[in-house]
């Protein structure tokens, strides 16, 4: 029963913020655990198990050996013992910067974060692969696994600071908005399955080579492309030359996938997030409109649907620096 008492302290509306903290009394014949949430003037902060509504517990999070975490405008951010704070932490900036691009600290589009804290999605970190958290009890609780982002702490990086790696939270956590905001929220526009019709998914197919869709919803799946050179590549506006622009190559990867991934590429490339040389190496094996202007001139579709304002997209590449709130390491729950 214990674990069922970390919660009474810690409900609170959605969207309020306060920081929390834990405590074991070791002199306690039975040891209690406790957490307190004391608001702050953060509009941005909060607390895992905070909200009613949002089915992950901090009981449920500790069971599926997750030790650490907190939310962000009501996602859900966790993470295993081995992911260091600063990671944790720059995820949190991510997941800020992206849903309210212009760090005013209001959501840019209400609907979908509503969307997002409605189905309790999560962000949930990893140190490496065999570091393995277990979320069967939270599914069992009601939640939905595909609801989850797993991320890795080492793949969370400064963009391309390396020279070679890009910083894959924005990546990760930019699939969860989409996937199970933008795509459910908007699903004849934006919408993400292995049989949408939607105009994104139509927008795809034409930068893959074609106009017919060429789907595949049981994996391992087959793709094939009518080009995978950069340099040959085609257009929307160029009848004459129909060679895809994105030939996402992955067998693990069902239609939906690849819907979701040619968003991310999409937007990524707007908001300059492959402007260097080692952005072009990276995006050149799947993906030819590697910056703003090229992504203009060679898929204008869907350059003008994420420039659309009614959509709220992000304008600005996040850098893990979010201008309104800064976020802290006693800004973290232990569980």
């Amino acid at each position: 029963m214990k674990l069922f008492k970390i919660l009474a302290g810690c409900t609170l509306a959605a969207f309020s913020a306060f920081s929390c903290s834990t405590s074991t009394d070791s002199t306690a014949t039975t040891e209690t655990t406790s957490t307190t949430c004391s608001s702050t003037s953060s509009t941005v902060l909060g607390c895992v198990g905070d909200n009613s509504s949002n089915k992950i517990t901090v009981a449920l999070a500790k069971s599926a050996k997750f030790t650490k975490g907190l939310t962000v405008f009501g996602i859900n951010i966790l993470a295993t013992s081995g992911v260091e704070n600063a990671k944790l932490l720059h995820a949190a900036n991510i997941t800020a910067e992206l849903l309210d691009n212009d760090e005013n600290g209001t959501v840019d589009n209400v609907d979908v974060v509503n969307k997002l804290v409605s189905l309790s999605t999560a962000v949930t970190m990893y140190k490496t692969d065999s570091e393995d958290y277990d979320t069967s009890p939270i599914v069992a609780a009601g939640w939905l696994d595909k609801y989850g982002l797993g991320l890795g702490a080492d793949e969370t990086v400064v963009n391309y600071a390396d020279g070679e790696s890009h910083d894959a939270s924005v990546e990760e956590i930019f699939h969860m908005i989409s996937q199970h905001g933008y795509s459910v929220v908007y699903p004849t526009v934006f919408g993400e399955s292995n049989t949408s019709t939607s105009t994104v998914a139509k927008a795809m197919d034409v930068a893959r080579g074609s106009t017919t869709p060429q789907r595949c919803a049981t994996t391992p799946c087959t793709w094939s492309y009518n080009n995978t050179d950069c340099s040959t590549a085609g257009s929307v506006d160029n009848a004459s030359n129909d060679k895809a622009w994105y030939f996402y190559d992955d067998s693990s990867a069902d239609y939906a996938t690849m819907q979701t991934e040619y968003i991310y590429w999409s937007l990524s490339s707007k908001f300059g997030m492959h402007d260097s040389t080692a952005g072009l190496t990276k995006s050149s094996s799947e993906w030819c409109p590697n910056t703003k202007a090229k992504l203009l001139a060679q898929d204008p579709t869907i350059y003008n649907l994420l420039d659309n304002s009614t959509y709220a997209f992000p304008t600005v590449m996040p850098n893990a620096s979010y201008g309104y709130y800064t976020f802290k390491t006693a800004d973290i729950i232990t569980f």
